[in-house]
Formats: structure tokens, sequence, C-alpha cells
């Protein structure tokens, strides 16, 4: 199966400020890029398809295409760039903070994409740190919201589609707090 991945990224000048006790803004931004290398690495490496960085922000990419968000909130942006570059069956979100992204991860998370739904990879917390979507756009993503794997979950059934939550350990796995920071380091 195919599918479009979008990792999304936000600004650096305000990046992980949850850990803005352990790190200076200059580190913050630094452990975003390290991360984001690594995502982006995992989700080619699976080769489900495209990979395009979604971000107002100017990165070194490797070659991988970026989708300019301007500026708009997390989850409008992820709805223009359904709309605007994806070209397939499935669109895949993938959060930049996850370290620990295994290739096998990525075509688990499309494989479980159902004909008319969602996927989604909660998070230790509850959140959602991956979400997959066949048809592009057929949910309004709910990122940064509280217990969102849930709130994403919920939100299919209402529109009458196919919820499938996974629990995958470099898909569950973010980055966050300093705690998070610390068992990634240890890892």
């Amino acid at each position: 199966m195919s599918a479009h991945v979008l990792v999304p990224v936000k600004r650096l000048d305000g990046a992980k400020s949850r850990l803005a006790a352990a790190l200076q803004p200059a580190e913050r931004a630094a452990l975003v890029q390290e991360m984001l290398a690594l995502v982006l690495a995992a989700a080619e490496e699976a080769a489900v398809g495209p990979v395009t960085v979604v971000s107002s922000e100017s990165l070194l990419l490797n070659g991988v295409p970026r989708f300019d968000d301007r500026g708009l909130p997390w989850n409008d942006a992820l709805a223009a760039a359904m709309r605007e570059v994806v070209k397939g069956g499935v669109a895949a979100v993938v959060a930049a903070d996850l370290p620990l992204l295994a290739p096998a991860e990525v075509r688990k998370l499309v494989a479980a994409t159902p004909e008319q739904g969602v996927a989604i990879a909660r998070a230790q917390d509850g959140g959602t740190n991956a979400v997959a979507m066949r048809p592009p756009a057929v949910l309004t993503t709910h990122f940064g919201e509280p217990a969102s794997a849930e709130v994403h979950a919920q939100a299919a059934r209402t529109a009458g589609l196919e919820a499938v939550t996974l629990d995958l350990e470099g898909l569950a796995f973010d980055v966050d707090t300093p705690d998070d920071l610390a068992a990634w380091r240890r890892a």
C-alpha cells in the first residue's frame, strides 16, 4: 500500500518549550533537527511513498521537499498540505519527535489504515504521534488536544469511519519532557 507521509515541524524558535528547564533555545532547536533527521530516515526507508515536511521553518532536509505551512496552526497546516500536495489514497502524518521510530512501524501504520477511516498511533501519554487516513483529509486532525488518540477515534466514529489504534514502541515514544529526553539518551 502506498501513502504520502507528512512530517509536521513547528518553528525552531519556540521548539520543545517543555524542555526549557533542561535545554537552552539553541539546544532545543538542535534536538528538533536531530530527531527530525531520524524520523525522515525511517519514513524514507519505509518506502511507502513520498515524504514531505510541513513547516514554515527553512530546514536542511537532505532533499526531502517542504510544504510551507504559512504559519498556520498545526492541524490547519496539515489539512492544507493534504489538500495541496497529497496525491494518493492514503495520507500519513508522523510527528517529528519520534527518535525510536523504525521503518517497519511506518509500514504497519500505513497497512493498518482502513478502507474508509484512520489508523492512530497512540503516544505513551494517550496523545497521538501519528495518524494515517484514507482517503486523505477524510478527518480533521486533533494533534495537541488532551487524550488526542481517543479524540481522533471518536471523531472517526462520529463521521461513520473506521478507527484502528496502534501501540508500537517507536510510534508511542516521543520526546516532550526532560524525563523523555533522559530516557532516549539512555536508550
